[in-house]
């Protein structure tokens, strides 16, 4: 359900031209959502500059220290991926629809 929520969110924000786009993409940020939490996962995506981006990040509780500092109450779009980048030892957050590759 939590699939078909996010992918009826990004449909109708008109992110992608049919439902179908927006399945394949909710899918696609489920597994990699799902492999951030497992561990470390690797993912490449393309930056808004059209550069090719390689990232290795987690989300799992243990593999980062972080203090937060609070939340602003919004929640992030359907379509927005935030993780801990551990090369670069900070909060980082890449589109959906930008994703080219995703590895654990």
């Amino acid at each position: 359900s939590e699939i078909m929520a996010k992918a009826w969110e990004m449909f109708k924000a008109e992110l992608f031209q049919s439902f179908a786009e927006a399945l394949k993409a909710s899918w696609k940020r489920f597994k990699l959502v799902q492999l951030l939490k497992e561990g470390i996962a690797r993912f490449t995506f393309i930056k808004s500059n059209g550069e090719a981006r390689e990232a290795i990040g987690t989300l799992r509780d243990g593999n980062f220290q972080y203090q937060s500092k609070g939340t602003n109450g919004k929640p992030s779009p359907a379509n927005i991926v935030k993780y801990y980048d551990v090369v670069a030892d900070a909060w980082r957050s890449c589109r959906v629809e930008r994703l080219t590759h995703i590895a654990a």
